[in-house]
């Protein structure tokens, strides 16, 4: 009678710790889709006054596709610092302070940082290359070590990152030495900050496939929150982990709210400032709730994204200037083949959404 007792106790203080979390996780998203929804007409009326408009490549440069984005030359820019307001507003009013909490906005903003330099460097040299690519990376690198270096120092959290589940095989990828373990997060970090830095190409598309990622991505934090919910995904329990759902639905409202004014025919893209930094805050998350590698599934619509753009620079370069697609990253392969750009986006959202339920069986190892 005593052993039930304590396990009927232990489950109702899941449950109403669970009922807390997700109470603030409805007033972070609230809070969050509000101030967008205000902030996007003002902000949208303000850039456009300010002529910080999207910079696109010329017809030397990608032919046909500058014909089609020409009805598009006048849209404003940088409305990832809608995303970012907003974001920061509802995690702010909902979230409990603590060290996974902090490194992970601290990281977003670093990105945001970044973003907001490149799409200036655009927009004053009426360049689409901004930033090079190498001074990212190593910007980039930069931050995965400060986040490697801030959990090392960090009492009882440095154990709970060596290990990390591979998905539907039940076995744990463990990376004991810092040094690696900034390697594989500065992998982590550039690849989904630069990969949805690409598919951010069309309308509402990087957008709308970053939300699945992010309710996945949610499930994930309440689950490693304690021992008794991360046990059913196989999971470390990392205690603090439930804070970081704040965040994802702060995210998920600010996304939701801008997605109204960049679906087709989009009035303003979030630029580098929204999606290199959006990128950034998927790829800490996911590392933050030790489950990176189901990023490969979840996030599969990013990693063929870049994956597409990789093959054709490198097909380029080393077979004689042959192409492998009409043009990459593979969304721009579907607009010169013909399909309608809100069938490519819709689509693409389809199939996100697909692979994030596909990256929710994958956590749990019996399958």
């Amino acid at each position: 009678m005593f052993l039930f007792d304590r396990m009927y106790g232990q489950m109702l203080h899941n449950l109403t710790e669970l009922e807390y979390i997700l109470k603030r996780m409805l007033l972070a998203f609230s809070t969050s889709f509000l101030v967008a929804v205000i902030l996007a007409p003002a902000a949208i009326r303000y850039l456009k006054k300010l002529k910080l408009e999207q910079v696109f490549r010329d017809q030397t440069e990608v032919h046909n596709l500058a014909t089609l984005h020409s009805p598009k030359a006048h849209t404003p820019t940088m409305g990832g610092v809608i995303i970012v307001v907003a974001t920061l507003m509802g995690t702010s009013i909902a979230v409990r302070w603590n060290a996974q909490v902090v490194i992970a906005l601290c990281s977003y903003l670093f990105c945001v940082a970044i973003g907001f330099i490149d799409d200036l460097a655009k927009i004053r040299a009426k360049n689409a290359k901004g930033m090079p690519g190498r001074i990212k990376l190593l910007i980039q690198f930069v931050a995965s070590g400060g986040i490697i270096a801030a959990l090392y120092y960090c009492p009882n959290l440095w154990e709970q990152y060596i290990a990390m589940p591979v998905p539907f095989t039940g076995q744990y990828f463990i990376i004991s030495s810092p040094i690696l373990l900034t390697i594989f997060l500065f992998f982590v970090l550039a690849g989904t900050s630069n990969s949805v830095n690409l598919t951010d190409g069309l309308d509402g598309l990087a957008t709308g496939c970053a939300i699945p990622v992010l309710l996945f991505l949610t499930l994930v934090s309440i689950a490693t929150e304690n021992t008794h919910t991360a046990m059913f995904i196989s999971a470390v329990p990392i205690p603090g982990n439930g804070e970081l759902a704040i965040i994802c639905a702060a995210a998920l409202g600010a996304l939701i709210a801008f997605l109204w004014h960049n679906s087709y025919p989009a009035a303003i893209f979030m630029g580098d400032t929204g999606s290199l930094s959006l990128g950034a805050l998927i790829g800490v998350i996911a590392f933050l709730t030790n489950h990176p590698f189901h990023l490969v599934i979840v996030g599969g619509v990013f990693v063929v994204e870049a994956l597409s753009d990789i093959l054709q620079v490198s097909s380029y370069k080393f077979r004689n200037k042959r192409r492998i697609f009409k043009m990459a990253p593979i969304h721009h392969h579907f607009e010169l083949l013909g399909y309608h750009e809100t069938k490519i986006t819709v689509r693409f959202w389809i199939v996100s959404c697909f692979l994030s339920l596909i990256g929710c069986v994958g956590l749990c190892s019996v399958f």
